[in-house]
């Protein structure tokens, strides 16, 4: 049997006849000549790509690697599509490294997925596979963002935890650090604003009447935590958020209880070079009149002796 990096690099002609595998790339702007897969409404503002190889658009590889095999309309699996899917099962796993997570099966409408984190196999009919497609896409997108912002932040544990100390007080030799506080703070309030964008699509209410569309959706989220996953993400993002703002206000109470003290010496200083001109001006006045006094000769004397 042909590897699955092997298939996913040659033709299709090893599945069944209208089978697809598509790279997808998830960008703010698609650039001329690329295929546009789903755009996201606002405030999400990216849309989904198809990408010619598994290379994304910046070089880098895709986010997501999409099978579709289409199937007849039953309720039970014949012997061959069984051994059909179990080859799709370990195409999705090949890519999957070892101490990763082992694929996940969902079946339902006579769709049958088979997922792990950037690969996803689909065996449905024709005619749903684009619907189904673009569900898979869509949810796909959130996960990863989920998982993107989990991975930054168990990144900046380490670097917040050894910040710390600076909520409590800041000293001259800290202050220094006061613009690398400032960047992990901005840092922080983009993973913010990234995980307030997802809200309203991990917290969608189900549709009634459900479709094939949004069970996938519906059934994705559930298998991902997704809503809890969102929960976690925002309690520690509230922790960053204060550490980083006592961090802040602490900084900003050094800088100006340090402002206030040079004004103080200045004023200080102003103040006894003052005193010291005067006391120099009294001095000179002084001497200046004791001098005149005795160069004066005295009248009374002159008087008497005529």
């Amino acid at each position: 049997m042909m590897s699955a990096t092997g298939e996913l690099n040659a033709s299709l002609s090893s599945w069944p006849v209208g089978s697809a595998i598509q790279q997808i790339a998830y960008v703010v702007e698609a650039t001329s000549g690329q295929v546009v897969a789903m755009e996201f409404p606002p405030p999400l503002r990216m849309c989904a790509v198809v990408t010619a190889s598994a290379a994304g658009p910046d070089g880098g590889s895709s986010e997501l690697t999409i099978l579709t095999v289409p199937a007849p309309v039953r309720e039970t699996m014949s012997d061959d599509e069984t051994a059909l899917f179990a080859r799709m099962q370990m195409w999705v796993e090949a890519a999957t490294p070892a101490p990763g997570p082992a694929s996940q099966i969902m079946m339902f409408q006579g769709a049958r997925i088979c997922w792990t984190p950037g690969r996803i196999a689909l065996l449905v009919q024709p005619e749903r596979i684009e619907s189904a497609r673009r569900a898979l896409i869509e949810v796909s997108f959130y996960d990863a963002e989920l998982r993107a912002i989990e991975h930054q932040l168990g990144q900046d544990w380490p670097h917040m935890e050894a910040d710390m100390p600076l909520a409590f007080e800041v000293t001259e030799n800290t202050l220094s650090q006061r613009q690398q506080l400032r960047q992990r703070f901005l840092q922080i309030l983009q993973l913010r604003t990234r995980l307030t964008r997802l809200s309203g699509h991990i917290h969608c209410p189900h549709l009634h009447p459900p479709t094939l569309a949004s069970q996938i959706g519906e059934r994705f989220r559930d298998r991902t935590r997704m809503e809890l996953r969102y929960e976690i993400i925002d309690e520690q993002i509230e922790v960053f958020e204060g550490v980083y703002e006592m961090c802040g206000q602490r900084a900003s109470d050094f800088t100006l209880t340090r402002s206030g003290n040079i004004l103080e010496w200045i004023i200080i200083i102003l103040l006894v070079a003052q005193l010291l001109l005067s006391g120099i001006e009294m001095l000179a006045g002084s001497g200046t009149e004791t001098s005149t006094t005795t160069s004066s000769p005295p009248s009374t004397t002159a008087s008497t002796g005529q």
